[in-house]
């Protein structure tokens, strides 16, 4: 008799519950019981990501879209609905969930093999492998000869999603395969994005914020609900991906197919697998089609395809997530002028903001508090062909900011972000003229500079996020005035330890005529900078109607 993996049936999710205790969970179970979980906690934050996609995906199914806002309140109103019909749906699919199905195994494609017959080993599966090398990884010996069909599954979901691009194995009877390899298609589609959930209290509440309906946000609204179709829901995969193949919706990019996969092992586990190339997914104006992620205007892309073109924002490692608050709020977003297309934005939100900006504006959820937001993504190396690193920050974002009309609260940190930008390049250009004062060169100029930067941030990236917070139910102009006075705090204690760091030859100076420089002047440049980009308190005008008539120097 064959052996089956129902994922219906299989504890394989790992959860956390409301209580706090660790749990793992099937689907089915998980769905009766989302009310009284948290959260998803697997290995790691985008294997997180990668199940929550694939849950969506049954959610807009099983909501068959939902077509409109008033289904939605149907089940925001009634917590149990949901649970409810989603395990209708799945049963409705159930022989198409079972891992180990001989003729169509859960996102996999039975029979599939390499002429060679060939297969990969499990660092080709497991993200936490670096780059693939077993002898820097914290799984030892046993770890990477086999693994549980439980563990096998949360990794099928997350290769399919954020798999580095690079040579694969070639597939009998794909005609793209060349002497034996399938050659590069990009990384998984989820790994060309940077994720952006909203955070309800609950599981529950977690699926249905993000559950976004189509119909009420310009960017979706050609989506058919009707045609955007999970692969369980397909006629099989075959042998060979596609370049031509476009997504059609939310469904279709929570579980794109990005490779061709089959797990091999017994009933002790999964010890190989095969892993080809898949579908191939182009990143260029989905927008139309992918809510989960900010996008920022592409102008050579724009040049190239000769019409706007939106590419998705990729989460940076080098800084918060705060700092790109401008891609995922879009009264914060600046306009840039295209030939022959007029003024458009330089964001676009994420269509899951967009979704919580709606239900808002409906009254449906409050118009206050604070909004969690979590931001995940993988930044690739070389050639995109192995994970550098993982982003996952957390922002509270003050309900407040979503609505267009809170004009005053929008320009209170829309400042604040401006000014601590030019409070960083102040202290950046104070750190570089110190350096050239005691004759440094132009590759220790630069490396002074990036220190000054990421030591003023180190601070700056765990109070802004409280700050921002702190707005919720406070005077903004009140608060605007406290970041100001902890913006300069900061400033004059970073450039004290700047200027006592450097040796005495420095107040001398090096150089000649106007390239002088020396530390009184570095000093000068800088509390100048400093009293431009946030007034000294007596300087400050604490009314609302002259700090909107207030001057910035552009960073």
């Amino acid at each position: 008799m064959t052996q089956r993996f129902n994922l219906l049936d299989e504890p394989w999710i790992r959860v956390t519950r409301l209580d706090g205790a660790p749990d793992e969970v099937s689907l089915l179970t998980l769905f009766r019981e989302a009310t009284d979980i948290a959260g998803i906690h697997g290995e790691i934050a985008s294997q997180d990501v990668a199940i929550l996609r694939l849950l969506l995906a049954i959610c807009h199914r099983a909501m068959d879209g939902p077509e409109d806002l008033d289904t939605w309140r149907e089940y925001w109103e009634e917590p149990e609905h949901l649970g409810r019909d989603v395990i209708d749906y799945l049963e409705r699919y159930r022989e198409r969930f079972d891992l180990r199905d001989p003729d169509r195994p859960f996102f996999q494609v039975a029979g599939i093999h390499a002429a060679s017959g060939k297969t990969s080993g499990l660092e080709s599966l497991i993200a936490d492998v670096p780059n693939g090398n077993p002898f820097f990884t914290t799984r030892m010996a046993q770890g990477l000869e086999s693994i549980g069909w439980a563990e096998a599954a949360r990794w099928l979901v997350h290769v399919h999603a954020f798999d580095p691009s690079g040579i694969r194995s070639g597939a009998v009877g794909d005609p793209s395969v060349k002497r034996g390899k399938g050659y590069p298609i990009g990384p998984g589609w989820t790994g060309q994005i940077g994720t952006v959930t909203v955070t309800g209290e609950s599981l529950e509440r977690t699926l249905l914020l993000n559950t976004a309906v189509c119909e009420n946000l310009p960017d979706l609204v050609d989506v058919d609900p009707e045609q955007d179709l999970a692969p369980w829901e397909r006629e099989n995969d075959g042998p060979a991906g596609s370049h031509d193949l476009e997504p059609t919706g939310p469904v279709s990019c929570y579980t794109w197919q990005t490779r061709r996969v089959l797990l091999h092992g017994d009933d002790a586990g999964v010890t190989s697998l095969f892993l080809g190339n898949g579908d191939k997914a182009t990143p260029q104006n989905r927008y139309l089609v992918e809510p989960m992620t900010a996008w920022r205007y592409s102008e050579p892309q724009t040049k190239k395809f000769k019409t706007p073109v939106y590419m998705p924002r990729k989460l940076p490692t080098d800084r918060a997530f705060w700092r790109g608050l401008s891609t995922v709020v879009a009264q914060l977003s600046p306009k840039v002028t295209v030939k022959g297309a007029g003024t458009v934005t330089q964001y676009r939100s994420p269509g899951v903001v967009s979704f919580y900006q709606e239900l808002m504006r409906r009254r449906i959820v409050p118009a206050g508090g604070l909004i969690p937001l979590r931001a995940v993504g993988i930044e690739y190396g070389n050639n995109e062909s192995t994970v550098s690193e993982l982003v996952d920050d957390v922002l509270p974002l003050p309900a407040g900011l979503l609505d267009p009309d809170n004009t005053r609260l929008l320009a209170v940190v829309h400042d604040a972000m401006e000014e601590t930008e030019q409070v960083a390049s102040a202290l950046r250009n104070l750190a570089g003229n110190l350096d050239r004062a005691r004759g440094g060169s132009p590759d220790t100029v630069s490396a002074a500079r990036k220190h000054s930067s990421e030591s003023f941030y180190q601070v700056i990236d765990e109070r802004f996020p409280r700050w921002l917070a702190s707005l919720d139910d406070a005077d903004p102009v009140r608060v605007r005035d406290q970041w100001r006075r902890l913006l300069r705090s900061e400033a004059w204690g970073q450039q004290e330890a700047l200027a006592s760091a450097v040796p005495d030859t420095a107040f001398a100076g090096r150089g000649e005529g106007k390239g002088r420089m020396d530390v009184g002047k570095a000093l000068f440049f800088f509390r100048r900078a400093l009293n431009v980009a946030v007034p000294a308190p007596a300087q400050q005008d604490s009314s609302a109607e002259n700090h909107e008539n207030e001057e910035r120097t552009p960073a």
